[in-house]
């Protein structure tokens, strides 16, 4: 009697519960969302880096004397030659210190021939003396004393000409300053900036100092990009590998570029940087009809590696960091590491997360290592919807008519946070 009057309260209550559940599930919306598959596509590895556009060649053209300015023969924007004279210093004072040197060099060429005269009247009184000696018409020591005289005067004789080779030697530096108050071009190009004017002293190779530039000379029409590559990826960098290079000015239309030069020695950190070490590589470009001009910002994708064909997800669909949105019970989460994400799978009609490993990646897609199978349903947005999805959350693929209107409310979105201060 208790078991039947036991069995007949469950059935109640029961009855009862079904009801009430399916009112309660049924009265929450299913969370519209985007789907996608885990497919196979070909990626390749690569290294991010940021720098500026220059010239290929350019050429900072500083004095090498000090002189006032007297002609500055060229303007910013023209095209110049290899050896062209751009701009000339006053050589007055120049001048007359090669009238100096010339003066000292006639009077040191004079000395030698006295002191060759002089060497000349020395060895005949010297072999006279000789004879003499030997037929013993002299003592010997007057001989000794006319040998000496004799070598006395061969001394001097190089004395002189020593003396010949300095004046000549400050002679060509005097003349060499002055064939520098003449300022040329050592390269072809075109003039990008003066900063010196008539009247202004040109300070010899002095950085930093005002009048130590004088004019910048560029070839225009070459432009590469040189960016810095951090220390932990600059090992993985060739001469040869090609590169995306996306102006800051133009960021949606990139540049084919070729690395082609790789720098040995890091580059020269500032006082105070705590920062890692960086390299600097230059890339060479591809013609365009992009407006780049030297001096934009730009960012580099250099392909490292050869693509191949591997299991792959959108970039938006993984979860990272504090994106993730575990549960902080969820002892997977806890020991979520480096290289792991989160992603949500599709499971009759219900959402449920799972930790994925991820390997490399390119501008769209990241590569999946182990947590989910090749043709798996993934939740790929809206990316509102995505950072608040939960594990056992009730989910429906969006209509193409709904997909759209959500791309849609994604951009105003964007625009709208964009606006936020």
């Amino acid at each position: 009697m208790k078991k039947s009057k036991l069995i007949g309260i469950v059935a109640v209550v029961a009855v009862i519960a079904v009801p009430v559940a399916i009112k309660f599930s049924s009265g929450k919306p299913k969370l519209e969302v985007e789907l996608t598959s885990v497919a196979k596509k070909e990626i390749q590895p690569s290294i991010l880096a940021s720098g500026n556009f220059v010239f290929r060649q350019q050429v900072q053209l500083s004095s090498e004397v000090i002189g006032k300015v007297s002609e500055v023969l060229v303007k910013e924007g023209d095209k110049i030659t290899a050896g062209q004279v751009l701009l000339r210093l006053d050589p007055t004072l120049i001048r007359a210190e090669v009238t100096q040197q010339r003066a000292i060099v006639r009077s040191a060429e004079v000395n030698i021939e006295r002191a060759q005269l002089n060497v000349d009247r020395q060895k005949v009184n010297s072999d006279r003396s000789q004879r003499l000696a030997e037929a013993k018409f002299i003592d010997t020591s007057k001989y000794e004393d006319a040998l000496h005289q004799y070598n006395v005067a061969k001394v001097d004789l190089h004395a002189a000409r020593e003396s010949m080779q300095q004046a000549s030697a400050a002679l060509d530096q005097a003349l060499k300053r002055l064939d520098k108050t003449e300022v040329r071009a050592p390269i072809s190009g075109t003039v990008t900036s003066v900063q010196i004017k008539i009247g202004e002293t040109a300070v010899a190779s002095a950085t930093g100092m005002a009048g130590s530039s004088l004019m910048t000379i560029a070839d225009v029409g070459s432009i590469m990009a040189e960016v810095n590559v951090d220390e932990a990826d600059v090992a993985k960098v060739a001469v040869g590998q090609k590169a995306k290079v996306f102006p800051a000015a133009f960021e949606d239309q990139p540049v084919i570029g070729v690395v082609e030069e790789v720098s040995m020695a890091p580059k020269a950190a500032l006082a105070g940087a705590t920062q890692g070490k960086s390299y600097v590589v230059k890339l060479s470009l591809k013609e365009t009809q992009l407006a780049i001009r030297t001096g934009m910002t730009c960012r580099v994708e250099i392909a490292t590696g050869g693509g191949s064909q591997r299991p792959v997800l959108p970039i938006q669909a993984i979860l990272t960091g504090d994106s993730m949105k575990l549960d902080s019970k969820d002892k997977e989460s806890k020991e979520a590491v480096k290289g792991t994400g989160v992603v949500f799978t599709v499971r009759d009609g219900v959402a449920r997360k799972k930790q994925v490993k991820v390997g490399i990646a390119d501008d769209n897609n990241q590569e999946i290592l182990s947590g989910v199978d090749e043709g798996e349903k993934v939740v790929v947005g809206p990316a509102r919807v995505l950072r608040s999805l939960r594990d056992g959350d009730a989910i429906k693929e969006l209509k193409s008519a709904d997909k759209d209107a959500a791309k849609e409310s994604k951009t105003t979105e964007t625009k709208t946070d964009g606006k936020k201060p």
